[in-house]
């Protein structure tokens, strides 16, 4: 446990280091401010402010940055993981497990941080016509569309040992199935689905079933990236 939180503490450090991170928050803020201020003037309908500030900025800009810095969590540093495996002083389990605590955690506190206090003022400066439980529902189903993302890349970056792979497929599988199941009509399966029907879903139009159908289905995906990037990682030849 020990050498857990050590790789943790560790880990966050970095990640607080990382200019994909800092770069990340700040054309995070940048749109929002903007958003907000013409929303206010405007007289623009929150749902569509907040669905749009999600699908243009929040949602391409965390698909591109959650997807590097999670896809580059192993296969970045195969040399110091490999030192310290074969020296004995961490297991290959403390370590995975480090990664998937550090990368997934700063993915939900980076959403937070931001959708939080944008979703609360830009529901008192815009025309509010969001019901509570619709924006609940619609921040909910965003946040595990992320923290899934999050545990995908970490699970391909124990597969390559090659970073740009691991991040190029981290992209392009959530865009690709997106798309691809959204055509298909599996609109509870696609991402891009999803972020298409949100302004629905802050308003309250959208059944609470289905939204709890896709926020259960990505939290089970989720859970099976991070098992099987555990199982994976153990079985790995360093």
């Amino acid at each position: 446990m020990q050498a857990f939180l050590v790789l943790l503490r560790y880990d966050l450090s970095q990640m607080g280091r990382s200019w994909i991170v800092r770069i990340w928050v700040t054309l995070l803020f940048i749109p929002a401010v903007f958003v907000l201020g013409v929303a206010a003037n405007e007289n623009e309908l929150a749902s569509e402010s907040l669905a749009a500030y999600v699908a243009a900025v929040m949602a391409p800009l965390s698909w591109l940055a959650v997807s590097i810095y999670s896809a580059s969590a192993v296969a970045g540093e195969a040399g110091v993981a490999t030192d310290g495996i074969l020296s004995k002083s961490v297991t290959r389990t403390e370590y995975i497990s480090a990664k998937v605590a550090a990368r997934v955690g700063v993915t939900i506190i980076v959403y937070l941080m931001v959708m939080l206090p944008f979703t609360y003022l830009l529901r008192h400066y815009a025309d509010p016509d969001t019901s509570g439980l619709g924006v609940f529902m619609g921040l909910l189903m965003v946040g595990t569309l992320l923290t899934f993302l999050a545990a995908l890349g970490i699970l391909l970056s124990t597969i390559f040992r090659n970073v740009q792979i691991a991040v190029l497929c981290a992209l392009m599988s959530v865009l690709l199935s997106g798309l691809a199941l959204q055509f298909l009509e599996l609109k509870w399966l696609s991402t891009t689905a999803v972020i298409n029907d949100l302004p629905e879903t802050f308003r309250g139009d959208t059944s609470v079933l289905t939204a709890i159908r896709v926020v259960v289905v990505f939290i089970a995906l989720t859970v099976a990236a991070v098992s099987s990037s555990l199982w994976l990682f153990r079985q790995k030849d360093l």
